[in-house]
């Protein structure tokens, strides 16, 4: 596709966790949901257990990228699904490892090393609020595994903006 005579940027959801943890499993269920409904034209997927400079490294060469994750945060109510940006998303609870920096830092880094990187504001952050992270399942609980197809729709909608500007 063209956009105002230069290619468009292409487009990645990423799901994001561990598939045999509990709710932190949310954001692959939710991209595999996404691959069975039919993704659009030129949007890519994945399904990743990583985060800081291998995530970042996963982004290169798109021009939007759409994060699914779980997410826990104080008084939150399991199976709640937010919108995100990257300022909003908390740092790693281990900072002695590079390889365990944030997202925004790493995409930081990325970009002074010459990675063609989405612009900040091009990566949306689609979370869900879990309830169990750390109880080794291969399902949801109840309130998260209800909130998978109000996630998958919230991802449909931001695509569906992401390329309409395109048009």
């Amino acid at each position: 596709m063209r956009h105002n005579g230069r290619m468009d940027p292409k487009t990645l959801v990423i799901g994001l966790g561990n598939p045999i943890l509990t709710d932190d499993a949310v954001g692959i269920r939710v991209v595999r949901a996404l691959q069975e409904a039919g993704l659009p034209d030129g949007v890519d997927a994945l399904e990743l257990s990583v985060g800081g400079l291998r995530l970042m490294e996963s982004m290169t060469d798109y021009g939007r990228v759409v994060l699914v994750d779980a997410i826990m945060t104080q008084g939150g109510e399991p199976g709640a699904v937010y919108d995100l940006t990257l300022d909003q998303l908390p740092g790693t609870l281990n900072t002695s490892s590079a390889h365990d920096t944030n997202l925004a830092t790493a995409l930081r880094i990325g970009r002074r090393l010459g990675a063609a990187l989405p612009a900040d504001a091009h990566v949306k952050i689609v979370a869900v609020e879990a309830a169990d992270v750390l109880t080794f399942g291969e399902r949801c609980t109840p309130a998260v595994e209800a909130a998978v197809p109000v996630a998958v729709r919230r991802v449909q909608a931001i695509l569906a903006d992401l390329l309409r500007l395109c048009l």
